[in-house]
């Protein structure tokens, strides 16, 4: 009889889903742990769950645009569930996911089948996600990863990702239950600067703990190179490649995560100009970037191509920057010299520095391992591990260099971005190695994740 009760409880649950009553129904026996929501494309489908958490960690809302292999949300929050490989070997997770909302869900979605492997609870609303299907927020703090995705593009090419929009559905519950939490948002905090600044402004008025931005400034590198706090920059040139939109804004995060160390701090930034093609070899000539600097980053990268630059760069970019203490900064996208390469040179104290940022290619993309180090400190102090600043300023700095390439080049004034902030009593957790090690570059995945390994290592 008691088996033919829960047959049927299931059948109703099932049947329900879709009305107003059922949707509240579930949102009821979800709060107390007794289902699971999970939502594909078309329908809610309910699995019974029982909802048991170790004591003492902080539980965390995962907010996610899509959870498939090597995205974003694989590459920070299955580590959150299965363990971080670094250098060091595996470090046991100090926070919980507990609620999961993915926006979309397609056929090689992966975080549908982790959530249920680690009991978390997906729901069909980022409010009930962060409430747990209550009225209240029910968590302890917040990632959101709003990295890939289907959506579409703006007239200047970029990807009009929605982070603006579920980041004010995330600040509607902190305002609604007169409470905020440490909230980690992945790379720009928006795709345009009025979002952006939109972005940090309600976060500034909730007084909301926030730590947002790039992998890269967490990441190996060859030479380790931390400029002390103090430290005189005149001039910085970052080097990458492929795209202004989605890998421009880690190449203009590692600029910024080296040259904010100055002397004097963070001061802003008075004008951006954004210059494609042959407009970056004359801007060179003209010593508006450094020939020298950009020289000195490229021969830190292992694996970069032989030969002259100009030769072998087919569609070069860059962005220049100039500070308002008169620090000069430029990032350059040099697709075929460098290939996979990342790097970074200054003129610090007189002297030329350089070094490349190394990311780890292996199953694991352990860089990511550091990030989440880094996100999982910052939400047990609720201490952000890099100022939110920065990237209120990268997302400003990277708009308006893709706006100044498509519209001409022109150099725009830049008043608005006149961010100050020190980085003083900041310390990051980055690997101490010049390149991945150890646990770092594998075994990975654990056991029983072995559906997450990417296509591109299947053999």
């Amino acid at each position: 009889m008691k088996h033919q009760k829960g047959i049927a409880r299931r059948a109703f649950i099932k049947k329900s889903a879709g009305t107003a009553a059922g949707l509240s129904l579930l949102s009821t026996l979800a709060q107390a742990g007794m289902v699971q929501v999970v939502r594909t494309d078309n329908e809610l489908s309910v699995v019974e769950s029982s909802q048991t958490f170790p004591e003492g960690l902080k539980k965390v809302a995962l907010i996610a645009n899509i959870y498939r292999n090597s995205a974003h949300a694989d590459v920070i929050a299955t580590k959150l569930f299965a363990g971080i490989p670094t250098d060091d070997g595996m470090v046991t997770p100090e926070v919980q996911i507990v609620s999961v909302w993915i926006d979309q869900i397609g056929e090689n979605d992966t975080g549908v089948r982790i959530a249920k492997m680690n009991n978390a609870t997906l729901y069909p609303t980022i409010a009930e996600a962060l409430t747990m299907g209550g009225d209240k927020l029910a968590v302890d703090a917040v990632i959101y990863v709003g990295e890939h995705g289907e959506y579409p593009y703006s007239r200047y090419g970029v990807k009009m990702y929605p982070r603006m929009n579920y980041l004010e559905q995330i600040f509607r519950v902190f305002d609604a239950s007169n409470k905020s939490v440490p909230l980690f948002t992945d790379k720009h905090l928006a795709y345009s600067w009025l979002d952006s600044k939109w972005v940090y402004d309600r976060g500034q008025e909730l007084k909301v703990p926030m730590m947002a931005g790039s992998s890269l400034p967490y990441c190996w590198r060859d030479p380790m190179l931390v400029h002390p706090v103090g430290t005189k920059i005149t001039e910085a040139v970052g080097i990458g490649y492929a795209s202004l939109d989605a890998y421009g804004f880690h190449v203009m995060e590692i600029l910024q995560c080296m040259v904010e160390r100055r002397a004097g701090g963070e001061t802003g930034v008075a004008s951006v100009q954004g210059v494609l093609g042959d407009s970056v070899w004359k801007a060179i000539d003209a010593g508006k970037i450094s020939k020298e600097l950009v020289e000195a980053a490229c021969n830190r990268i292992k694996g970069r191509a032989e030969g002259n630059m100009r030769d072998i760069v087919k569609k070069p970019k860059a962005v220049i920057i100039r500070y308002n203490d008169g620090t000069k900064g430029a990032i350059l996208m040099l697709d075929e010299l460098v290939k996979e390469g990342w790097a970074y040179a200054a003129k610090a104290d007189g002297k030329t520095v350089s070094t490349e940022f190394v990311l780890d290619h292996s199953m694991s993309y352990s860089h990511f391992s550091y990030l989440t180090l880094n996100i999982q400190k910052f939400l047990v102090s609720g201490k952000p591990q890099g100022p939110v600043e920065r990237t209120l300023l990268t997302s400003g700095m990277i708009d308006m260099g893709i706006r100044s390439s498509v519209d001409g080049e022109q150099v725009i004034k830049t008043p608005f971005l006149n961010i100050k902030y020190n980085v003083k009593g900041i310390e990051p957790i980055i690997p101490k190695a010049p390149r991945p090690t150890g646990q770092s570059v594998g075994p990975w995945p654990p056991e029983g994740y072995e559906f997450i390994i990417p296509d591109r290592f299947k053999k």
